[in-house]
């Protein structure tokens, strides 16, 4: 055979190689395919689930693991606080923090006997941002294993026990189911400072934008007031003033409202905003603290301008019943 009919039988042969190897992955694609219908025909509803994106998944999976770091623990920090380091700090007999439960309401208050670091987990020295100082009230969450729980700004922090003690009768914070309360027979210590609470300012920041976005204008004339301040503007003869260690200024979650140019009068009750709180103001933990037509329960001159945080729950449950404080805390 001559050489050009040598090399049309090689370009023929490499043809049809071709042709089969095209044949036979049509073959196999074909072959993937009905294999695939018949498992999406004969799979079971209850066993398919369709994936969730990747991205998803990770959001979700960063949301879970900031869920369970938020959830109180239990049980996996079984250590007990011990007095190391707190040999010297001195307790009055009868003072000394005792071990009970935790507890998400306010128990009640204690105060530091000395200068420590505040953990966000019982005996999790890693973990640690914040700290109490000598002389300073603390609102008190339950005790377990020697550890406290106390909450710092709007966030709970654990503290050894051994530097804590509680309060005499004569310095004590009243507590009522949880809120503190107080009048002229439930005073404050001139020493109580706690500032402003910051949940309650996010509760107002929260709600005054969403007045804001209705064309509301509402602005804070007072908030916190330490004894000091309190006792300057109660002999200067203040409007709002009241006795000093009476107020509820002083415990940092009580607001002074007004709006334009009404401050501390009573035309404050005309004004849109302030109709606005009536009806609104408990959605966000609100509750007009001294409401006229109900002084001879609350034993206060109406101030309509005075509203008091006392977390959304309680405010919804005095709005609904239309109570005083003093009646949905059971006083008098």
């Amino acid at each position: 055979m001559s050489n050009k009919g040598l090399r049309e039988l090689k370009r023929r042969k490499l043809r049809e190689a071709k042709k089969r190897r095209k044949r036979i992955l049509a073959g196999g694609i074909a072959l993937v395919g009905v294999f695939s219908v018949g498992y999406f025909i004969n799979v079971d509803d209850d066993d398919f689930t369709i994936g969730r994106p990747t991205e998803y998944r990770q959001a979700l999976g960063a949301s879970e693991t900031n869920d369970k770091q938020k959830q109180e623990p239990q049980g996996e920090f079984n250590e007990k606080a011990t007095k190391a380091g707190f040999s010297d700090v001195e307790v009055s007999e009868g003072m000394e923090v005792e071990d009970t439960e935790y507890s998400d309401t306010l128990v009640s208050y204690i105060r530091a006997v000395c200068d420590q670091e505040a953990f966000q987990y019982p005996n999790d020295y890693s973990k640690t941002d914040k700290s109490i100082r000598e002389g300073s009230y603390l609102p008190f969450y339950g005790c377990q294993n020697g550890y406290a729980k106390i909450k710092i700004d709007d966030s709970f922090y654990y503290v050894n026990k051994y530097g804590l003690e509680k309060l005499s009768a004569e310095a004590s914070v009243k507590v009522i189911n949880g809120i503190a309360y107080v009048n002229s027979d439930y005073t404050l210590p001139q020493d109580f400072n706690p500032g402003l609470d910051k949940t309650a300012y996010r509760a107002f920041e929260t709600m005054r934008q969403d007045m804001q976005r209705q064309g509301l204008d509402l602005k804070i004339a007072s908030d916190y007031r330490d004894f000091d301040l309190e006792t300057r503007l109660y002999e200067a003869g203040d409007v709002d003033s009241d006795v000093p260690a009476t107020s509820e200024h002083q415990l940092g979650d009580a607001f002074d409202f007004f709006t334009g140019t009404i401050k501390y009068d009573d035309k404050f009750t005309s004004s849109k905003e302030y109709n606005w709180l009536k009806d609104n103001s408990y959605k966000y933990g609100f509750i007009e603290r001294y409401p006229a037509g109900k002084e001879n329960i609350t034993n206060h001159r109406s101030l309509p301008w005075h509203f008091r945080f006392v977390g959304v729950y309680n405010a919804k449950e005095i709005y609904d019943n239309d109570l005083t404080l003093e009646e949905y805390l059971k006083i008098n």
